[in-house]
């Protein structure tokens, strides 16, 4: 099952986001627009963690990443530990062992986070919710803190498992290289409304002005 939202409206403070349809499934979807035009504001909605008018249907299992994670105190390991026993899942210490391999941290599972970098902090929370397995995963600029030299292994970290998983991915970024890995289709966002969808292929020769001018200040 994918993520399908009809007539969403979300208001926070003035700003208001309005969404006639959106569809993502196992192809994934990028959600693409300038600071203030709302794709954290949508992401979270889509996720469940604001109030929203209009229908969303969603797995049940649905994992969420922002730009800066909330991590717990303690080690690498038990951040990754911890919502899984919370959930009552099964092979807690493969999943654990095998999410930190994937995103280059298996040596650092007993470092406190504390110790940790901004972009090894990063990985830790990409980590997270690749160990969850969720059916649908849902990103907002996952790879911004991180070096560059980094980002392509962490991107294809997260297409294996969501092509092992059969995950929906959902996807905010501006980056046109995350986009190309993990999402056949984009969104775009202007100031809280959908102006476009179009395949991600068809980006870097969009005629749209508006999306070309996106693409082009990143």
């Amino acid at each position: 099952m994918g993520v399908v939202a009809h007539d969403l409206r979300v208001a926070r403070g003035a700003f208001r986001l309005a969404v006639d349809e959106l569809v993502a499934d196992t192809s994934g979807l990028a959600i693409l627009g300038p600071n203030g035009a709302g794709k954290t504001t949508l992401l979270q909605a889509l996720a469940g963690l604001l109030p929203a008018q209009g229908k969303i249907e969603r797995p049940a299992r649905v994992a969420t990443l922002f730009a800066v994670p909330a991590l717990l105190r303690g080690s690498v390991a038990w951040n990754l530990a911890e919502p899984l026993c919370r959930l009552g899942l099964e092979d807690v210490q493969s999943r654990v062992d095998e999410a930190l391999a994937a995103v280059g941290l298996a040596e650092l599972a007993e470092h406190d986070v504390r110790r940790l970098s901004t972009g090894q902090r990063q990985r830790v929370g990409i980590a997270r919710v690749l160990a969850l397995r969720p059916a649908a995963l849902l990103l907002d600029e996952p790879f911004a803190n991180v070096d560059a030299e980094s980002r392509p292994a962490l991107r294809a970290a997260v297409r294996r498992a969501v092509t092992r998983d059969g995950s929906t991915v959902i996807l905010a970024t501006t980056n046109l290289a995350d986009v190309a890995a993990l999402c056949a289709q984009a969104v775009v966002l202007r100031v809280g409304t959908v102006t476009r969808t179009l395949a991600t292929a068809a980006l870097a020769g969009a005629d749209d002005p508006y999306v070309r001018a996106l693409l082009a200040d990143r």
